[in-house]
């Protein structure tokens, strides 16, 4: 009580200067609300900062609150930027609140709507300046209808299965959704536990001439995703269950990443000899503990090994491999004799890294490898960045890092794994620098 009395008072001195000198507020956020007592004076908050002509707005109320939107927020017709989340929207006079808001606001360019409940049909007409719409998590949802012409960007998450244990089916949590304008401006589609189907998806996507980044994930429905687009410059698939196949005609697309929890290789016929980046991960869940080194399907093994070889690598791409099990790295620095570890759980990152070569070797330092193997070129400069940041490691107490070990070819020293032991049985194994590192405990330990 006594720090929610705090921050009634902290909110309440912080805005009497505005009210008193009748100064426009720009921004309020009122974030990570929790108590019930609160609810009252948000709703006195939101009328002084509505009355100063508030241009952004933001309330995050945390579901024990349970925050119902007052009438005052139809006032705000100065609005540009609005973010509600944990917010009850009521009926108001057959209306919902929310839909009656987005006819009061013609203003806004930002709309964020999350984890709010009350909304079962949203239209969003008449906003001729937004540009961008995110509705994330709304329980109950089941349409949404959106004209609006200067629509940049659009982020859609349902609800997910595992969160309704009654719905068994994807069909029983609907909710339909219609782009009907901004097919020449939209450039972001971000879709999360849709039910859209293949059909659906193809047919809308068609018509989004302008797309440039397009992110899909845990899609229950889809299985064969069609992409054809020609500005398209950004591909993730993230999370699937049922995909078997995906067709990508994307002349300009840079960088795709993909996620799974099985071994699946449903864009094993993409040409990815234009990307720039790539990150392909593969995961095993909590059933598959049973799992040993080298236990791999081989059609999909076969299928990955030939995805990462159709890269043109000629333009300073490399290959970098990480097994999380071992925390054990693999960098393919040289790509002429590429050969992916016969394991289901690895991750695979492609990219250049010639422009911030010290920024990353830290990334990957910061997992705190035990292993870090690299196949160098001929004239590698990795290895000795490498050398330069493990310096700079040891210098700096709070890296605690404790010991390195450098040596070339095989070696019996020191702890291993299973992706060096691997290593050591393919003909690579003479050629490659390793690092292997040992780590001090966190003093909380």
């Amino acid at each position: 009580m006594k720090s929610t009395e705090k921050f009634i008072k902290f909110a309440d001195d912080s805005l009497r200067p505005y009210v008193e000198q009748n100064l426009r507020v720009e921004t309020l956020r009122l974030l990570s609300l929790r108590d019930q007592e609160l609810a009252s004076h948000i709703d006195r908050w939101l009328n002084l900062v509505i009355k100063l002509n508030v241009r952004s707005l933001e309330i995050y109320a945390m579901y024990n609150l349970k925050y119902s939107v007052p009438d005052a927020i139809y006032a705000a017709k100065t609005l540009t930027e609005l973010s509600l989340r944990g917010c009850n929207f009521e009926i108001d006079n057959s209306t919902n609140k929310l839909q009656r808001l987005i006819t009061t606001c013609p203003l806004i360019r930002d709309l964020k709507i999350s984890r709010c409940w009350g909304i079962q049909n949203l239209l969003v007409f008449g906003l001729v300046n937004l540009e961008k719409l995110e509705l994330r998590s709304c329980e109950g949802l089941e349409k949404v209808e959106i004209q609006a012409p200067n629509l940049r960007e659009f982020v859609y998450v349902g609800v997910p299965l595992h969160k309704c244990p009654k719905v068994r089916e994807p069909k029983l949590l609907p909710c339909t959704i219609d782009i009907l304008d901004g097919y020449k401006t939209l450039e972001y589609l971000y879709l999360e536990a849709t039910t859209m189907t293949d059909k659906q998806f193809e047919y809308r996507l068609s018509k989004f001439t302008a797309l440039e980044v397009l992110d899909l994930r845990e899609c229950y429905i889809m299985k064969n995703i069609k992409v054809m687009s020609e500005k398209l410059k950004k591909f993730t698939l993230w999370n699937w269950r049922n995909l078997e196949q995906v067709n990508v005609l994307a002349p300009n697309l840079v960088a795709f990443d993909f996620e799974s929890g099985k071994t699946c290789m449903p864009f094993s016929t993409m040409d990815p000899s234009n990307l720039e980046r790539a990150k392909i991960n593969f995961y095993l869940r909590s059933s598959d503990d049973s799992y040993h080194f080298g236990d791999v399907d081989t059609s999909w093994y076969n299928n990955l090994q030939g995805f990462v070889q159709k890269f043109n690598y000629s333009n300073g791409l490399i290959l970098v491999i990480r097994c999380r099990k071992d925390q054990s790295i693999l960098i393919y620095e040289d790509p002429r004799e590429i050969i992916v570890p016969p394991t289901r759980e690895l991750e695979i990152c492609i990219k250049n890294p010639s422009m911030y070569p010290e920024k990353f070797t830290h990334d990957l330092m910061l997992g705190r490898p035990n292993i870090i193997s690299i196949v160098p070129c001929r004239e590698s400069k990795l290895v000795q960045v490498f050398q330069e940041t493990i310096t700079r490691y040891k210098a700096e107490q709070n890296r605690r890092l404790d010991e390195v070990i450098n040596h070339k070819g095989a070696t019996e020293n020191g702890e291993t794994s299973r992706l060096y032991s691997w290593l050591k049985s393919t003909p690579l194994i003479e050629r490659i620098t390793t690092f292997t590192f040992k780590w001090k405990e966190p003093p909380f330990s």
